[in-house]
């Protein structure tokens, strides 16, 4: 029973747990955890307050961060008393300027003795800030009250979205999926690669069906399938050069579906998807989805927003995933990317990515849309995943073109 322990194991990356209400919410764990608060509004300040007693009352033990648009204060209150600690004034630490929309976290670690703030998804790499206190002589007596915070609660905000990770922000999963076998202790050490058993359950069943070696552009029945898309693509009149033509520029690949919509995933679960040298997407989020990405040919840039917000234009990071590659994305992690060839236009190679899509179990939503930046409007748009072809008669077709192409023949242009 391998398959099934695995599925049982220690789970570091796929700890999401939804808010209980608007305003509040609890972590599990005494003295750790990390919140992110979404606020449709702050009209002056927004204060999101870590206490030790529920329901937070003024004369409560607790640490705050107040986040206004000057800068950022962090306090404590004891018996009643507010006593602010520290402060700073950096542009990028202050509430966001309107058509900026992202989410603001908090996270507490009293293991390590530090809170730390950001922006975005809950993520090392989008910390903008960190306050740290000694072991000893601990002046705000940090150590004593942070062990013993446990619920959140915000103010100042209307229409809050409330999520919290069990767990501090200190080590962020990496981008890139490797088979067990592949693991060493100085990948662990450090931290290059995450491991499928690590991710949420619905990762690794998609990670299971499709990281093998025979998902492949290499089929038996027509080998040189990698070799005809790209004819298809360069040649005036063919295939993919026609269907092409015909697309937004903006969205500027094609989706070939492998198989129906069941219901558990945004559209068609496993999408072939097919992107000239040059072309990429819109920046866009999966619909709350999880999601595994392998790439079949070529190479793809990835490049990840902390939000899906027209005033978020800089990407904070990215990675070119080659042949053979796999990498992931869950509800709290990598949701937002864009996706490009990075090869020169001219001439260069098509890439290929099999991407594959499954809601958590815990999603009772089942948004069926990605929502993307319409680049030209400067607007969140909706995208409902749709198909160009079906593979086995994308693989048809194909197949034909090419024999025929072997033969001299050209295809007829407009």
């Amino acid at each position: 029973m391998p398959h099934a322990s695995r599925h049982l194991s220690v789970n570091r990356v796929r700890l999401y747990q939804a808010a209980q209400t608007a305003s509040h919410t609890s972590f599990p764990v005494k003295g750790q955890g990390t919140v992110s608060v979404l606020p449709a509004d702050v009209p002056e300040a927004l204060d999101i307050v870590l206490h030790q007693d529920m329901p937070f009352t003024p004369t409560g033990n607790a640490c705050g961060l107040t986040i206004g648009r000057a800068g950022i204060v962090l306090w404590t209150v004891r018996h009643g008393k507010r006593h602010p600690i520290a402060h700073a004034e950096a542009p990028e630490l202050r509430l966001d300027p309107p058509g900026t929309h992202q989410p603001y976290w908090l996270s507490l670690d009293s293991n390590n003795r530090r809170i730390r703030y950001g922006k975005g998804e809950m993520l090392r790499a989008l910390m903008l800030y960190e306050f740290t206190w000694p072991e000893k002589n601990d002046p705000n007596g940090m150590d004593a009250l942070c062990r013993q915070l446990r619920h959140v609660s915000v103010r100042g905000a209307t229409g809050v979205q409330l999520a919290t990770l069990q767990i501090p922000v200190n080590l962020d999963p990496p981008p890139h999926l490797i088979a067990p076998a592949e693991v060493t202790m100085e990948s662990i050490a450090a931290n290059r690669a995450s491991v499928a058993g690590d991710l949420p359950l619905a990762c690794q069943r998609l990670y299971d069906n499709v990281a093998g070696p025979g998902m492949n552009l290499s089929p038996p029945d027509f080998p040189e399938f990698a070799q005809a898309i790209q004819y298809s693509i360069v040649t005036p009149g063919a295939l993919c050069h026609t269907k092409l033509q015909e697309k937004d520029p903006s969205f500027g690949y094609l989706r070939v579906t492998l198989d129906s919509n069941q219901g558990d995933s945004p559209g068609q679960p496993y999408v072939l998807e097919i992107w000239p040298a040059g072309n990429g997407s819109p920046i866009h989020n999966h619909g709350q989805a999880c999601a595994v990405i392998k790439v079949l040919h070529g190479q793809i840039q990835i490049s990840w927003f902390s939000a899906l917000s027209p005033g978020i234009e800089q990407p904070w990071g990215s990675t070119i995933a080659h042949a053979g590659e796999v990498t992931f994305l869950t509800p709290d992690y990598y949701q937002i990317h864009q996706l490009k060839n990075p090869s020169p236009r001219e001439g260069g190679q098509f890439c290929a990515t099999i991407q594959c899509y499954r809601y958590a179990d815990d999603n009772i939503v089942h948004y069926e849309y990605f929502d993307y930046i319409d680049e030209k409007k400067q607007t969140i748009e909706h995208f409902l995943p749709d198909s160009d072809w079906e593979y086995l008669e994308f693989k048809r077709l194909v197949q034909e073109e090419w024999k025929a192409a072997m033969s001299g023949q050209r295809p007829a242009t407009a």
